[in-house]
């Protein structure tokens, strides 16, 4: 095992299928790379016959007692997995830099399609490395993205990566997280995310990674084209980076099935079937699926759409 380098994720215990699958990408381009997983719920069902053979270790909260913060960012989110998952991410990568000299994070539905040790190899020069969302530069070509930079955040939270010399940027991050994680538009504030924005004016040695090959997603498909080279029939962005992970969040899926970004398609199916294999759903087949509903509620009668809108108001159903 290679105690130089190391990945880290968070999840709830019914997404551990995406961390298996996760690993599973990351073992193609390096047989002694390790992973570790947070899980967040308190009640951890036993998966060690799951990791028998990997190297993958598994944290509780009770992983995160002496690290700082930790106690009061339980004691707050704990009745909100998602905010949890989203505020521990520092503190994460906070305690497997405590055995490892550098550490990417990523989230749960980033799959990786190409090898991905550059990214170590920066962190020799580079204290912290972020990846942009590459959202448009133009609010005439598509607004919603255009706006989305200046409300979620220039990088994005699914990545980021840091070496030993990252503690006070991560300090930094995880204070914040605590005082507020949370979505108000009023304040500028978006989650975990939003506080990325500072660390590479206010901290040294920030690589903001220009490869758009990175975290490629439903948000950069008008600035990373998805292209294929005549001869090769690889798929490339802007015909120049290879696809080096994907992050596969229900929206980049949905563009893909609807044909909006329809050069990822294999990606997916290689994606759905690490899944399915490691025990999960089939995602592709459950999308479809609620395509199909959406388009039945759509036709349903007035009646029935006002029926249920007041059936999702009483039981307080939020969709």
């Amino acid at each position: 095992m290679n105690q130089n380098r190391t990945f880290c994720t968070i999840i709830t215990n019914n997404y551990f299928s995406w961390a298996l699958s996760l690993y599973e990408s990351l073992l193609e381009f390096d047989k002694e790379i390790s992973l570790h997983v947070a899980i967040v719920d308190t009640g951890t069902e036993d998966h060690s016959s799951k990791i028998a053979g990997k190297n993958i270790t598994i944290l509780t909260l009770n992983d995160f007692e002496n690290i700082p913060f930790s106690k009061e960012m339980i004691r707050k989110y704990d009745s909100n997995l998602s905010t949890l998952r989203w505020s521990l991410k520092p503190l994460l990568m906070m305690k497997c830099l405590e055995s490892y000299e550098k550490v990417i994070f990523v989230d749960a539905d980033i799959y990786f399609f190409a090898s991905y040790q550059f990214l170590f190899e920066s962190l020799d020069n580079h204290s912290v490395i972020l990846t942009p969302h590459w959202r448009t530069l133009s609010p005439e070509k598509d607004p919603v993205e255009f706006y989305a930079t200046f409300r979620h955040g220039i990088y994005n939270a699914g990545f980021i990566g840091a070496n030993t010399n990252a503690g006070k940027a991560l300090e930094y991050w995880a204070e914040n997280c605590l005082a507020a994680c949370v979505n108000d538009i009023k304040r500028g504030l978006y989650y975990d995310q939003i506080y990325l924005n500072l660390i590479p004016i206010y901290f040294e040695n920030v690589q903001i990674l220009k490869h758009q090959g990175c975290n490629v997603a439903s948000w950069n498909i008008e600035v990373c084209k998805r292209t294929m080279d005549p001869e090769t029939q690889e798929i490339k962005i802007n015909n120049k980076f290879p696809v080096v992970f994907i992050h596969f969040t229900n929206v980049t899926i949905d563009k893909i099935l609807k044909g909006e970004d329809s050069l990822l398609k294999k990606h997916l199916i290689k994606f759905n079937k690490s899944l399915i294999k490691n025990g999960f759903k089939d995602v592709v087949k459950d999308r479809l699926e609620y395509f199909d509903r959406l388009i039945k509620e759509k036709n349903a009668p007035f009646s029935d759409k006002i029926i249920k809108k007041l059936k999702l108001v009483y039981y307080k159903i939020k969709y």
